[in-house]
């Protein structure tokens, strides 16, 4: 079938943070080329370092003795440093580019630059500073090695923030950087690497990510760019990767911007069933859902290439990847249509109702409530009983001081409004609705469902099962801190507490204590609220100074 897709580069990614291991074989480049892709990044660059993969050029590569006593890296990497753990780095990575090149695909080395480790999360002159007179040359020299060490390698993709990576902060305590704008520092960085990978390798491009950078930061970078050598990789927003959110008006803007520079533009996705958004999670099955991302990638002016964020695994059945794949042949297909196919090669035709069941519960997911429910796979149900908090702010960067704002509503760690509260709560009971809806339709299907998919379908259906009782308790745990509020005022006014506020509090409790299989802490809250209302609401659901803020991945949810 010969790919009609309008994307130049369509960039495959193996394994993905949770699932780190096992998936650069053959078989599966062969698949992901045969779906469409033409590119593979070669390595997991991600910042808790899963299976000690590279994340930084000096994870697999060295200067030579004579740089060292100028050029040498003046902080300790968080790779292992162990030397059989570097040649295990190098091998893998010769490794893998030898068989994404016999798989006729691009190569991708994804590495964060300037190194500071975590001295980013402080505010102190960073110890590789890019106007320090010899951090721009290490890379340099780096990247001379690094050619040499690995031809196989085509293309390089370059964090400037995150992945270890951080620039001083212009407002910061570094004197050569302060009051310098960030794009006067960082660009001339990334032109010179990006010149440099050019001459070394003729046919490569530098793509780099302006992560962390406002919006304002990342615009004006743009027009100064070197069109020739270097492309722009940007995350579906300007927040983050989110497949139910693709395409704000930053990635419009810097989309077009670039196309009037020259420059490539790569936007990144989720283009299979694993995501961080919902980590550990990789089965739910969301294919209109990437559909639709992928229609408004393809909608952009100025996107000339697409790229997995997370990592694909595709030895598993993956109805998402396989929509992907749909896409990438026929960037026109319907809704209908892609269900139709899908199904068809997977058992009933009901498969399709079961799918837009899944991939609505995914669009209604409060995804913009905060970074910190895309923590959700991970949570515990039995959420704590202060009152419940919407986490914010993540770290100290532009972005997270600027425009993030324009994406999530909570950036701040100050107890949010119970309006904010309620907003949540409703769109995970919407949310938590649909997946029931979806599970009682899947549990029927499963035994119809063909062998070859039914292990994905089944750990899909316990997945989604998992992510229900979450928002289970998400909510209850917003419901009850609003209610419990609620009394709180009236017994505040001399008013007499409302029975029909104490009648749905009470509900909300028996529901969560089911959930939560009749936990004795939330029992005796249950209790204490059946026979003293008055010291109910002087124990429980309470904000306090000492609320364990950094217990929980959204509201508080560890006891």
């Amino acid at each position: 079938m010969s790919t009609r897709t309008p994307f130049e580069l369509r960039v495959a990614l193996l394994g993905c943070p949770a699932h780190p291991l096992g998936q650069w074989t053959e078989r599966n480049l062969n698949r992901l080329r045969d779906l469409g892709f033409n590119a593979a990044q070669l390595n997991i660059a991600w910042g808790y370092r899963p299976a000690d993969e590279p994340l930084n050029l000096e994870d697999v590569v060295r200067l030579p003795d004579h740089l060292e006593p100028t050029l040498g890296q003046p902080l300790a990497l968080r790779s292992d440093p162990a030397p059989d753990a570097f040649d295990r780095r190098r091998a893998d990575l010769r490794g893998r580019a030898h068989l994404a090149r016999n798989a006729g695909l691009r190569t991708i080395f994804h590495f964060g630059a300037p190194y500071n480790g975590f001295e980013g999360f402080v505010d102190r002159p960073l110890p590789n500073c890019l106007l320090d007179g010899r951090t721009p040359e290490r890379y340099v020299r780096l990247l001379e090695v690094f050619a040499r060490d690995f031809p196989d390698v085509d293309d390089l993709l370059l964090y400037t923030f995150d992945q270890d990576a951080w620039i001083c902060d212009e407002y910061g305590t570094c004197q050569r950087c302060r009051g310098l704008p960030l794009h006067e520092r960082v660009v001339p960085f990334v032109n010179l690497l990006a010149r440099t990978w050019r001459r070394l390798t003729p046919h490569g491009r530098l793509w780099w990510e302006p992560w962390e950078l406002s919006a304002g930061q990342a615009l004006r970078a743009v027009e100064d760019l070197d069109a020739d050598t270097a492309g722009l990789a940007l995350h579906s927003n300007v927040a983050e990767v989110m497949i139910a959110l693709p395409v704000d008006r930053f990635v419009k803007n810097a989309a077009a911007l670039a196309h009037e520079r020259g420059l490539p533009v790569i936007l990144e996705g989720f283009l299979g069933a694993p995501s961080e958004e919902l980590e550990p999670f990789r089965s739910v099955p969301s294919p209109l859902a990437t559909l639709r991302q992928l229609r408004a990638f393809h909608a952009t002016h100025g996107v000339t290439s697409v790229k997995e964020y997370f990592g694909l695994l595709p030895d598993q059945d993956d109805v998402n990847l396989d929509a992907t794949g749909l896409f990438l042949h026929d960037p026109h297909v319907s809704d209908d249509d892609a269900l139709t196919r899908l199904a068809d090669t997977r058992g009933p035709r009901e498969l399709a109702d079961y799918w837009r069941l899944t991939s609505r519960a995914v669009e209604l997911f409060p995804w913009d409530a905060s970074w910190y429910i895309r923590e959700v796979g991970r949570a515990d149900p039995a959420h704590g009983l202060d009152a419940a908090f919407i986490r914010g702010q993540q770290v100290h960067t532009p972005a997270w001081e600027s425009t993030r704002r324009a994406t999530f509503m909570q950036t701040s760690d100050e107890q949010p409004d119970p309006w904010l509260l309620e907003d949540v709560a409703l769109r995970l009971d919407l949310t938590e609705r649909t997946l029931a809806r979806a599970l009682t339709l899947g549990r029927t299907l499963a035994p119809k469902v063909h062998p070859h998919a039914r292990d994905a379908f089944d750990r899909g259906l316990d997945e989604l099962h998992a992510w229900r009782l979450r928002c289970r308790a998400y909510a209850h745990h917003l419901h009850e801190t609003n209610l419990t509020h609620a009394l709180r005022l009236t017994r505040d006014r001399g008013e007499p507490l409302s029975a029909d506020l104490l009648a749905r509090l009470k509900a909300t409790l028996e529901a969560d204590l089911h959930d939560q299989d009749d936990h004795p802490e939330l029992r005796r809250a249950l209790d204490l609220l059946t026979r003293d209302p008055h010291g109910f609401l002087d124990t429980y659901f309470r904000v306090r100074p000492d609320n364990p803020r950094d217990k929980g991945p959204f509201t508080v949810t560890t006891r």
